[in-house]
């Protein structure tokens, strides 16, 4: 006999794990006990060597891979200190599983189109829209109709929610700061299409369906995007339409108004970009010390103090409340809610919507601004006028005559606002580094020129590149950057070596981040910094946070606040906790 505990250590709570728990302690054929420790979910189990390998083999099929799971593992123990009480966990959101899906998402099966399906594992029917419910195989064959006579169709909705909408030619996001989402119909060609490595494959799959963010393959004939917001299914309602796009041969199409959570890799983890809270459920965080204020509502946010955590519920609201002007604060506050007398941190917030700032706290309490980004142009002709009035102005000439086109480009170029953010300062560098007269399908807007940048940077074999200059000016009460400076650095590259944009395009993540480190060190060196917080949109840009990270990981210790997320609660939460907030 023996006693082995099956173990999954997670880096937030993952729902379906609690349910499985519960679901093996009820069920009479194991003689197992469960238990939960922060968001590490175990069962005990005891018993001789085949009906322990039976019961691994069941919870192995059982346990899908979640995008928390940081290791699952296996091992033995002396003896179980588990329970026979039911776990207690959110609501599940999830609307099938390993079970359910083969028996109504694959066309062979014989209840193929039955999205109201009774699934003994999951119980998803319970949590399915009426509205999908009533559609049966032969109402999706008629939205796929709908799809095909009209190039899209919108899914049947409801509270009011905007509709899910498929379609085969790009959606027009021009005006939402957002790159196209695609759903995969045929996950075994995904290779065919997309650049993607085992732990984006791994992410896909999960239990989560997250929105990931990829390339397209080289020269493909249609996707000419520089990168993609890519998922899979994750209802049942578009499972089955997905399959029946794969019987007719489509690998995507286009998808708007989705969902899934949207992630990116921080620090070697998944983070969520900005968490979804529904009314159904609340998100709760654990808070030894007690916030400066009992509440706020932001954005989609209400946020509330309740005894020893700080509660989150859906809010309705018709316009942005956000901190913008104290998000890098707030998100330095919410980083260190279960740190015992937070001190001696730096918060490196860049955002695509608010300030992107570092912000520091030391030993006595006291925040201190370091860092803004500054204000850019949002047209071609100010910019240019504002290269010409800098000293780079005898470089620019050179531009000029050397890349006509581009600098018509440049002078042509509108950015949608803010622009004191990365992404604009990207979006300009890409009109020097030829993105709208090297690629013929390249609509100068802000998110597309932007992903052209890293899309390139991506693509570079190697570690060495270009040192791209980025000086800080001082203020009176902060530095900021001397972004003329900047771009005439690129201009000089480019000049000098005008085809090898790849390269260039990584320079610029590689010089960014060893900036942004050197910055952090002559912080550590006045208040002794402890610990960085990075947090902030902009961290969708994988690759720069992956060289942030390894840069800053060398000497302090990172936090990406896995609890929360990048950018949304993370802000909500913090507000509770600034001095003075603005009404």
């Amino acid at each position: 006999m023996k006693n082995i505990r099956f173990e999954f250590n997670c880096q937030r709570e993952v729902p379906f794990y609690g349910h499985l728990c519960n679901q093996y302690l009820l069920n009479e054929q194991y003689d197992v006990t469960i238990g939960q420790s922060g968001n590490n979910y175990f069962i005990d189990a005891k018993g001789v060597q085949s009906d322990l390998e039976r019961l691994a083999d069941a919870i192995a099929e059982d346990f899908l891979i979640s995008s928390w799971l940081i290791k699952p593992q296996i091992k033995l123990i002396d003896s179980s200190n588990g329970d026979n009480k039911l776990l207690e966990h959110s609501p599940l959101q999830q609307e099938y599983c390993q079970h359910c899906q083969p028996q109504f998402g694959d066309n062979q099966a014989k209840y193929f189109g039955k999205i109201d399906y009774v699934c003994h594992c999951c119980h998803a029917e319970q949590r399915i829209d009426s509205r999908h419910k009533a559609i049966d195989l032969v109402g999706a064959k008629a939205l796929l109709q709908e799809l095909e006579t009209q190039g899209f169709v919108n899914l049947p909705t409801a509270d009011d929610k905007p509709a899910v909408r498929l379609s085969y030619k790009p959606n027009d996001l021009m005006a939402h700061n957002k790159r196209q989402q695609l759903v995969i119909c045929n996950p075994n060609n995904l290779n065919a299409h997309f650049v993607v490595n085992e732990q984006q494959v791994f992410a896909l799959s999960s239990i989560e369906k997250p929105l990931i963010c990829s390339r397209p393959i080289d020269n493909h004939p249609r996707l000419t995007d520089p990168l993609y917001s890519i998922c899979f299914a994750n209802t049942r309602l578009l499972t089955v339409l997905c399959e029946l796009l794969r019987q007719r041969g489509i690998d995507w199409v286009y998808i708007d108004n989705i969902n899934n959570p949207e992630l990116t890799m921080m620090n070697a983890q998944w983070v969520p970009l900005k968490a979804t809270v529904n009314n159904s459920t609340a998100l709760n965080f654990a808070s030894d010390k007690q916030p400066l204020h009992e509440d706020a509502h932001l954005d989609q946010y209400a946020v509330h103090w309740v005894k020893d955590h700080i509660e989150v519920t859906a809010h309705v609201c018709d316009t942005q409340q956000s901190e913008q002007s104290q998000a890098a604060t707030c998100a330095l506050h919410a980083a260190n809610i279960g740190v015992k007398k937070a001190k001696n941190c730096a918060a490196l917030y860049l955002s695509d919507t608010n300030k992107s700032r570092i912000v520091t706290i030391d030993s006595k309490q006291k925040v201190e601004l370091f860092f803004e980004l500054p204000t850019l142009p949002d047209n071609g002709y100010d910019i240019v006028h504002q290269i010409d009035s800098s000293p780079q102005k005898d470089l620019f000439e050179k531009f000029k005559r050397q890349y006509p086109d581009d600098y018509l480009a440049l002078l042509a170029l509108k950015l949608t606002g803010p622009t004191n953010n990365i992404q604009s300062l990207w979006a300009i560098a890409a009109i020097l580094l030829g993105a709208a007269t090297r690629n013929t399908d390249m609509k100068l807007n802000k998110v597309q020129l932007s992903d052209y940048v890293i899309a390139n940077a991506m693509h570079h074999k190697g570690s060495n590149a270009p040192r791209i200059d980025f000086p800080l000016t001082r203020g009176e009460a902060y530095r900021s950057l001397n972004w003329c400076k900047t771009l005439g650095s690129i201009i000089s590259f480019r000049l000098a070596d005008g085809d090898n944009i790849e390269k260039l395009a990584f320079g610029m993540h590689d010089s960014l981040a060893d900036y942004i480190c050197n910055w952090i060190e002559h912080l550590d060196q006045n208040i002794s910094i402890k610990s960085v917080v990075l947090a902030g949109s902009s961290f969708s840009n994988e690759l720069l946070g992956k060289r942030i990270s390894m840069r800053l990981g060398k000497n302090f210790a990172l936090n990406a606040n896995q609890q929360m997320d990048l950018e949304g609660v993370n802000i909500a939460v913090g507000s509770l906790f600034l001095q003075q907030r603005r009404h």
